[in-house]
């Protein structure tokens, strides 16, 4: 926790063990009032529709926090009865007052943890669902659904009481085919609403390095970027990259002298918030951003790898790839003009990407690493390790420079495992961004940010409207699911009560006096002007998922990585720097979205053309990559293979969003 002690008080009354297919958390005590009854039926507030018609409504959950410890049902939760409190303006859209909106009162179906698929199913199954349903663990479509009479159309709503939720799609177009479905007559309709994220969702993982190596083997270059020159303001690097390059053509516009000529570094007595050098690579700035700025770290590395007695240890290297020599969503890949080595979108068109001349410079530049020793030289054998988790004993030894991996690695983490005794001392690990080409193929693959990428997608889980809210009031229920739309009810939901919010409404159990809790969070400006949203817990705090209303799963998802303002969640400094590293790209070039939307016949022909295709590359690109297979005779082989076939399929789809753009 930050900012504040909590104060930790035992819960009394553990709900009860029901049998294994039996709710938990239904009903609940109320704090709505007359809710149910229809709170205000003034045609000024409710359409004459729904005036009188019941705003009680039932929502399947499933359990995402330990609400045994910190209250008993989720209607006790802080964010439920503040919503249950709010008079819901269907005309104007929003919280009203109790003369202008009217009450909604929500209560909770929670299946037992661990039961949760049996019990969806038995529950859709029997027909005993409630109004409202996540559908986490739905083995059907939205759509599906609906054709089955579960589900209801809730196009007519979305599009007269949800503004801000149309107002996001309309912003982020390339979303709407995810979460539309087209009827027989071509029409675009919502069978759900979905949850999304307002920027790149916090990552979990991304390329981790060895920062003390630098500043202890790496020389100051020269000359480093001027990021003051009309030059590079222009065009975003120099005339000439990299270094070495730009002094045998007598060419250092966008360059100026280095003033650093030694690198030190302290770490403070808390090192993963202490920490800090004065390293500056030759892009000019603090973090690595080019190929040119990863190869500088890997010489580094390799006078480090020497000192320690490890020159002919082939378990010490620079950077390590997946053992088919690519992810297939992009990553690095993607570093060389944009691309995956497989299926790609850019521009709203679908390519195959594996021969073109992108794949060709990343295969140059890995072709390269190898040669010079930076490269995993048993890459192509790790099989059994995740693209994430490549030799992770390796890692954990202090013998790989740079390497996907976890941000539990981050900081001294890694100290503890080092077999060299320096290495114990003062090892510390950083994040850094997907690199920039700035030194193979030609110009049309350098100087463009990668554009594919593993990323959470900012398409989250969605919500299903049942046939039995059919007759109740629907305009109250979509304003509210509006609301959480916006930023106001997406703070709420996402982080938690502001003490504003938290002053206007009486709770019962009252969970912010009983943890001694003033707001979930305070806002201040940064020196840029943006917006700084300060959690007054941290994420690994459990008590920071209790207090939010993040189980109605609905609404914005707020990241603090679109650029608008930014959320201290109280992480570490070296955490929240890699963080902001890690998802300094966006990916739009992969198409893993559009693969839930193939209808079952289009899935088994992608399944069908997609595995042969892998099978190949992922036999053969390790040996182009060692050298061992001409590229001209790699790329022949596609000539035999249906890559069309996976072309056409996600075009369609991609044609809704271009259309939706329009």
């Amino acid at each position: 926790m930050k900012n504040k002690t909590v104060k930790r008080i035992l819960t009394a009354g553990m709900a009860a063990a029901l049998t294994l297919t039996v709710l938990v958390g239904c009903g609940g005590k109320g704090t709505s009032g007359d809710a149910g009854k229809g709170g205000n039926d003034g045609e000024g507030a409710v359409g004459d529709e729904f005036a009188g018609k019941n705003a009680d409504f039932t929502w399947w959950i499933v359990k995402t926090d330990d609400n045994g410890e910190y209250y008993e049902t989720y209607e006790q939760s802080p964010v439920v009865q503040y919503v249950n409190q709010q008079y819901w303006n269907n005309k104007d859209g929003g919280i009203g007052t109790a003369e202008t909106g009217r009450q909604l009162n929500f209560s909770f179906l929670v299946p037992i943890s661990g039961s949760e698929q049996e019990n969806f199913n038995t529950m859709i199954g029997t027909g005993e669902y409630p109004e409202i349903i996540d559908m986490a663990y739905s083995t059907e479509s939205p759509h599906t659904l609906y054709e089955n009479g579960i589900l209801m159309d809730i196009t007519e709503y979305v599009e007269k009481y949800m503004p801000n939720y149309m107002a996001f799609l309309d912003v982020n177009p390339e979303l709407k085919p995810l979460v539309q479905a087209v009827n027989e007559e071509g029409e675009a309709r919502y069978y759900a609403l979905y949850s999304f994220a307002d920027g790149a969702q916090d990552p979990w993982e991304g390329t981790c390095y060895r920062r003390d190596l630098v500043v202890k083997y790496a020389e100051p270059t020269e000359y480093v970027w001027d990021w003051e020159s009309d030059y590079v303001k222009e065009n975003g690097h120099p005339a000439v990259t990299p270094l070495e390059k730009a002094m045998e053509e007598d060419n250092l516009e966008g360059w100026k002298k280095n003033d650093v000529t030694e690198f030190a570094a302290s770490e403070g007595e808390d090192p993963a918030n202490d920490y800090t050098d004065n390293v500056i690579f030759p892009s000019g700035t603090a973090d690595p951003i080019t190929i040119s700025d990863w190869e500088w770290m890997f010489e580094a590395f390799d006078k480090a790898f020497v000192a320690r007695g490890w020159a002919d240890d082939v378990g010490a290297y620079g950077f390590s790839v997946p053992y088919t020599g690519t992810t297939g969503l992009g990553d690095i890949t993607s570093s060389f003009g944009g691309g995956t080595g497989g299926t790609y979108l850019k521009d709203g068109v679908v390519y195959f990407d594996g021969a073109s001349d992108n794949f060709k410079a990343y295969i140059e530049c890995m072709q390269t690493w190898y040669k010079n020793g930076w490269l995993d030289s048993n890459f192509h054998t790790r099989a059994g390790d995740m693209f994430y988790q490549i030799d992770t004993a390796g890692v954990n030894q202090g013998k790989v420079g740079m390497w996907c991996g976890l941000s539990s690695t981050l900081g001294a983490a890694i100290r503890p495992s080092c077999q060299d005794g320096s290495d114990q001392k003062d090892a510390y690990v950083m994040g850094a961004a997907l690199p920039i080409n700035d030194v193979y193929g030609s110009e049309e693959q350098m100087y463009k940010e990668p554009d594919s990428l593993y990323q959470n997608s900012r398409k989250g889980g969605a919500l299903g409207i049942t046939n039995k809210a059919k007759d109740k009031d629907l305009a109250t229920l979509f304003t509210f699911l509006d609301w959480t739309y916006t930023e106001e009810g997406a703070k709420a939901l996402r982080i938690g009560l502001n003490a504003e919010q938290y002053a206007s409404v009486e709770l019962d159990p009252d969970m912010y006096k009983t943890y001694d809790i003033e707001t979930a969070y305070t806002e201040s400006v940064d020196d840029e002007g943006k917006t700084v949203i300060s959690t007054t817990f941290s994420s690994s705090d459990t008590i920071s998922i209790a207090i939010m209303g993040q189980r109605m799963g609905v609404g914005l998802v707020m990241t603090g990585n679109n650029g608008e303002y930014t959320i201290d969640k109280g992480l570490p400094m070296v955490n929240a720097k890699a963080k902001a590293q890690w998802s300094k790209f966006i990916n739009t070039g992969n198409i893993t979205d559009y693969m839930d939307l193939l209808n079952p016949e289009e899935a088994e022909a992608y399944n069908k053309s997609s595995l042969v295709l892998q099978e190949y590359s992922s036999q053969n690109l390790p040996n182009l990559i060692r050298g061992t297979l001409d590229w001209e005779e790699y790329i022949k082989e596609f000539e035999t293979m249906d890559t069309k076939t996976i072309v056409e399929l996600f075009q369609r789809y991609v044609d809704l969003a271009n259309a939706a753009k329009k």
